[in-house]
């Protein structure tokens, strides 16, 4: 059957693509941008196919499994498939890829460099999300690592070495950590595939009884803690996030379109993915923990984004606070929380695609990302401001936009949780005020009032190619924040399966 192979299309297609340009001249250069635009628009055919086979339900679906590695006794498998946590978010790789793409069609610096790691990361990306074999999944998680490391060092701002130096070892740190628990459920288990590992008793993957206590803590608590530093690092949560401001700062705007809208979800997924199905009982006893995070990462993300003169910085720290909100969905454990934490990625991997490309738009036209520097400027673009509002009116929630939905979602699973204490849930709601307060004050500083910019370029509204990335956006949040449904009917069967795994740990 060819829907086996949809998957594998989706991740290696890009990859294929990359060696073709390897082997291009130089004098072949204006093609390496349609090359990539076309993958992606390969890729857009697959995932209509893709979604037109999947039907919202139970377990994985669309699986492919060969044999990889046997030798020396160790059982890894090429295994693929998708179900409601990862069908939403290879969607939005996809589409947010082919953003990426129309964003880095002006780049004339090294264009063979820049769209081969473009395309090599956007195979890493997806084979993250649809892997099904720990060993698989870790090969993908770090295959992105290199691509996105040269992508801010080679073509970032002023000071991108610092940044893509920083975010490296961040990143490195969180893949050390992973390895070290992905070996140990190897050793402890036998296999690496994660639908078998689901069905084994959690004594099985570290047995409750092993003697390896510090603190008092057993060996399944320590692996859950590793695991949620290791993909905590990537979501980022605080304290673990001062690498993202740095890197999303000096990146270009195409790769921190990428980094925001999806590398920062691939966090959130391997928690979702890992951390909670293999160790449910440690999740339980360190539900206090990670909501006490989230909190913190909610609010402390968005008094900074209120605090920042920078209109990168502030969008950077805004996805920190957004993030949190998918810490304290997943620690209430119940399927108003997971459903809402899995909707709060993909809702604001769309939203923050949308916001990144907006900071871009300015940015190409005066080089200057200083907020205090603009002034009225919806007098001069007028198309540009409703974009503006439809992003910063996502971002604050506003009810009929997709932020709204994830967020409520998150807060009835948390105040209706037994694992959350009441004033974490109850602190965290004011990440929503400080979110209004960052988003109203920037668009009346900047778009509002007497129009002056301290730049001598010429400003102008969103030409074509601008608004062919920012209406799909649009479009998309509208309709999400009215018909949630539409991805809630995916996610849930993912999260009822979750809420009972974790139950079953508890009794």
């Amino acid at each position: 059957m060819m829907s086996q192979y949809l998957l594998s299309l989706l991740i290696f297609i890009p990859m294929a693509a990359a060696l073709v340009l390897l082997m291009l001249p130089s004098s072949q250069q204006s093609y390496y941008k349609w090359i990539a635009l076309g993958v992606s628009l390969v890729q857009v055919l697959i995932l209509f196919a893709v979604a037109g086979q999947y039907s919202p339900g139970g377990g994985f679906q669309m699986t492919q499994r060969v044999d990889w590695i046997s030798a020396f006794g160790v059982h890894a498998q090429y295994y693929v498939g998708i179900d409601g946590l990862s069908f939403p978010l290879v969607a939005l790789a996809v589409l947010v890829l082919l953003i990426a793409v129309i964003s880095s069609w002006k780049v004339t610096d090294r264009p063979k460099g820049y769209f081969t790691l473009l395309l090599i990361l956007n195979g890493a990306i997806i084979g993250s999300f649809c892997a099904l074999d720990l060993l698989l999944f870790y090969l993908f998680f770090e295959f992105m690592l290199l691509p996105m490391y040269f992508l801010i060092g080679l073509w970032g701002g002023p000071k991108r070495e610092y940044a893509s130096i920083k975010f490296f070892l961040y990143t490195l740190l969180g893949s050390i950590l992973i390895l070290l628990i992905i070996i140990g459920v190897y050793l402890s288990s036998g296999t690496f595939s994660l639908p078998e590992l689901y069905h084994l008793t959690p004594g099985a993957i570290f047995s409750i009884s092993d003697p390896w206590i510090v603190l008092r803590w057993p060996a399944r608590n320590w692996a859950f803690l590793f695991l949620l530093i290791g993909f905590g690092i990537k979501l980022p949560m605080v304290p673990l996030h001062t690498w993202l401001p740095d890197a999303h700062v000096e990146a270009s705007t195409p790769i921190s379109v990428v980094l925001a809208a999806l590398l920062l979800k691939i966090g959130g997924y391997g928690l979702l993915r890992m951390a909670y199905p293999l160790f449910p009982d440690a999740a339980v006893a360190m539900s206090v923990l990670v909501a006490f995070l989230g909190m913190l990462s909610i609010v402390y993300g968005a008094m900074n984004a209120l605090a920042s003169k920078d209109f990168k910085r502030l969008i950077a720290y805004s996805s920190v606070s957004h993030m949190g909100f998918v810490l304290l969905g997943a620690s209430s454990a119940t399927t108003e929380g997971i459903t809402g934490a899995v909707y709060q990625m993909t809702s604001h991997g769309l939203i923050s695609a949308m916001l990144f490309v907006i900071a871009g738009v300015i940015y190409d036209r005066t080089q200057d990302r200083r907020i205090a520097n603009y002034s009225g400027l919806s007098s001069k673009m007028p198309v540009y401001t409703s974009f503006v509002l439809v992003g910063f009116f996502a971002t604050l929630g506003l009810p009929g936009l997709s932020g709204f939905i994830g967020e409520v979602m998150v807060f009835l699973g948390a105040f209706h949780s037994k694992l959350v204490p009441g004033w974490i849930a109850f602190i965290s709601t004011g990440g929503l005020i400080f979110g209004a307060g960052y988003c109203l004050w920037t668009i009346q500083r900047m778009f509002f009032g007497t129009y002056a910019i301290k730049s001598e370029a010429t400003m102008y509204d969103v030409d074509a190619r601008e608004k062919l990335m920012l209406v799909p956006l649009a479009i998309l949040i509208i309709v999400l924040g009215i018909f949630p449904q539409v991805l809630i009917k995916y996610i849930n069967p993912f999260s009822m399966e979750l809420v009972e795994l974790i139950k079953s740990s508890i009794n």
